[in-house]
């Protein structure tokens, strides 16, 4: 982190917008900065970028998906292609910079991150959103941090970007758990989604992650049952229900292999323990917040 923050000013509280499928928005000149998150959809996001004398120095483009943080940057001209298959939604701030601090060349900062690396980025993109205020100064501060920690913080090493035909599996199992809940989704349609064989698919996931595909959407699914354990009064049976699992003894068999206890002991004995430690140890953690995040929109 720097050690002398910047200052900026918001332009207006943090905003929603929605579009539908296939919309388009720009191109647009940004005559300040913004900070934008998708919570729904996708968009393929194309900025031009343009020096201090107005020459048009690259074209750039990224393609944003909820859980990730993007940087529209003071001077450039952008345009937006949303999610052709269903709608979306981002949240977004408009903000002046009136010290960069210790922030550098904005021509060196990231355009896009994760949100969960670091983590208290997602942590800021909740509060901005869920506890609105109308002080101008507390939102000029949050926002402040946000771009510091977004400029600054270093990038860990175990959030590296999934591989296209895995973000595709995710893609489909996002819509599918959205739609019916977390469940069971046959390896053949998983391998249809990712456009690959059954046995290329079962490769590089074990290539990858270590483990099939049909295992890591289940380690996934356990993952939202510990939460549930730990922070609902939810009845095994309905957690079991809830995370897709039509018989509770199988559930209980499979969470204790996950987690080294069964429901109930992990209930009774793991309160601040890390509902999301199987799936970040085999490195799924980016594949587990999107599909957690589609089980919450649904």
């Amino acid at each position: 982190m720097t050690s002398r923050p910047p200052v900026i000013s918001v332009n207006s509280l943090v905003q929603i917008a929605d579009y539908a499928p296939g919309a388009t928005y720009g191109p647009r000149w940004l005559p300040n900065f913004e900070l934008l998150w998708i919570l729904h959809g996708s968009a393929l996001w194309r900025t031009e970028v343009y020096d201090d004398l107005g020459v048009l120095r690259a074209t750039v483009e990224h393609e944003l998906r909820p859980g990730t943080v993007a940087l529209a940057k003071r001077g450039n001209r952008d345009a937006y292609i949303w999610d052709c298959d269903r709608g979306s939604r981002h949240a977004y701030v408009h903000f002046q910079i009136e010290d960069f601090g210790q922030l550098g060349d904005p021509a060196s900062w990231p355009w896009v991150r994760s949100m969960s690396d670091p983590g208290v980025l997602e942590e800021l993109c909740s509060y901005l959103l869920d506890s609105p205020t109308q002080d101008r100064g507390h939102n000029d501060r949050l926002v402040a941090a946000m771009l510091e920690v977004f400029v600054s913080a270093p990038v860990g090493p175990s959030h590296d970007e999934m591989p296209d035909a895995v973000r595709r599996l995710v893609d489909h199992v996002a819509t599918v758990w959205a739609r019916g809940g977390p469940r069971i989704v046959a390896v053949s349609q998983l391998a249809a989604a990712a456009n690959l064989s059954a046995g290329h698919l079962h490769r590089l996931f074990r290539e990858q992650y270590g483990c099939g595909p049909a295992y890591a959407l289940d380690l996934i699914r356990l993952a939202r049952a510990a939460t549930a354990l730990q922070r609902t009064n939810a009845t095994i049976g309905e957690i079991a229900s809830g995370c897709g699992y039509s018989n509770p003894y199988h559930f209980s068999r499979r969470f204790s292999q996950a987690y080294g206890d069964p429901p109930g002991t992990f209930r009774r004995r793991r309160q601040l323990s890390d509902p999301l430690a199987p799936v970040r140890e085999a490195g799924l953690l980016p594949m587990a917040r999107r599909l957690l995040e589609a089980t919450r929109d649904g």
